[in-house]
């Protein structure tokens, strides 16, 4: 585990959390909107940086088959995702007066699933049925193109890698948005290019002055927060920002393993489920508090952002000690004992073709 990560995995998980916090309370009668806390929104751009570190990591250590790498990630990624969407269709479909955005339409809930984007039946925006799960649209798009890199000679892996998300990128700048080609060609691509780009240098013992990654991080921060809700493309104004945040943070490792943090690496072991189950928690959050006779002004405002963030961290911590560890252990060992077994029978007929041989 590389300490850094994880806390910055956290980071951004509560960075998401926050800025859909603000975007409830401005729902609920105040002044203020989402813009109010738009860096949030950077939590994303760092999880597609550390996404494309992590698995470049991986891939130089365990040198999977293309097959073997597409298997871990969707046990990683599927079963949380498909438990929480098929939570959200069945509530769409019993109680839909309980939503205020999720409903149930077939060829949407199938897209959802399968992770391609398709336009929401309520939402002017190509979002699955589980919001936040657009953008893993981008992950399952990435983890295809890093298989099948996986083919290529170790030597022209990071080569094949970058020229294939530039190229997307490139024909991006020449397709309409919007559609399912105007998604993926996104320059949103290349901060996995970047995060892959990190991983490489790291591999290779690059070092930085402590002094150094500390200045990474509070300048990429800044210019995230100057960037948030910019014109400019996304990998200028949030992409290459969130490449420093995640350089500065990586390169402090050694610093910052020495004493770790116990409930920030909580946070970040907890962050996947943080981010798919905040948006539930929001809403329901949201129900009971105007149920409760409070707004969205003055105080009330500021104890609503407290709670909201609070709940968001402590909710995604219950799901993931209660549902999401216990799903991944019990797939993995599931696969583990089929691959055991498909082993053995293996090596029985094997061993069979060779005492007939020799009879």
């Amino acid at each position: 585990m590389i300490v850094s990560l994880q806390y910055l995995r956290g980071v951004a998980a509560m960075m998401v959390v926050a800025f859909h916090a603000f975007d409830v309370l401005a729902r609920l009668g105040s002044g203020g909107d989402s813009e109010q806390f738009m860096i949030g929104l950077a939590g994303v751009d760092i999880f597609f940086v550390i996404s494309g570190f992590i698995m470049w990591i991986m891939a130089e250590k365990a040198y999977p088959s293309p097959a073997e790498f597409i298997r871990k990630r969707l046990i990683r990624i599927v079963p949380l995702y498909w438990a929480l969407t098929l939570f959200l269709a069945t509530v769409a479909v019993v109680k839909p007066d309980l939503l205020s955005t999720a409903v149930f339409d077939p060829a949407h809930f199938v897209a959802s699933m399968v992770f391609i984007p398709w336009p929401h039946p309520k939402l002017d925006a190509a979002v699955p049925l589980l919001i936040p799960g657009w953008t893993l649209n981008y992950e399952m798009a990435f983890y295809v193109i890093f298989a099948a890199c996986l083919l290529v000679p170790p030597r022209w892996r990071l080569g094949s890698l970058l020229g294939t998300l530039g190229t997307l990128a490139v024909i991006g700048l020449f397709v309409k948005k919007g559609g399912a080609l105007g998604f993926y060609t996104d320059t949103l691509v290349l901060e996995f290019a970047a995060g892959a780009v990190l991983a490489w240098l790291w591999q290779r013992g690059v070092t930085i002055p402590r002094a150094m990654s500390l200045v990474l991080v509070v300048a990429g921060f800044t210019l995230l927060y100057l960037g948030a809700g910019a014109t400019l493309p996304r990998i200028i104004s949030l992409g290459l920002p969130a490449a420093m945040v995640v350089a500065g943070t990586v390169f402090a490792e050694d610093l910052l393993r020495k004493r770790p943090f116990q409930p920030l690496l909580m946070i970040g072991d907890a962050s996947y489920s943080i981010y798919l189950s905040q948006g539930i928690g929001l809403a329901v959050l949201a129900k009971l508090w105007t149920m409760a006779g409070l707004g969205g002004d003055g105080w009330q405002a500021a104890a609503f952002l407290v709670v909201s963030v609070t709940v968001g961290a402590i909710g995604g911590i219950l799901l993931y000690f209660s549902i999401e560890k216990p799903m991944l252990a019990w797939m993995n060992a599931k696969t583990s004992r089929r691959r055991t077994t498909t082993a053995r029978l293996a090596a029985a007929t094997e061993a069979h073709g060779q005492r007939r041989s020799h009879a």
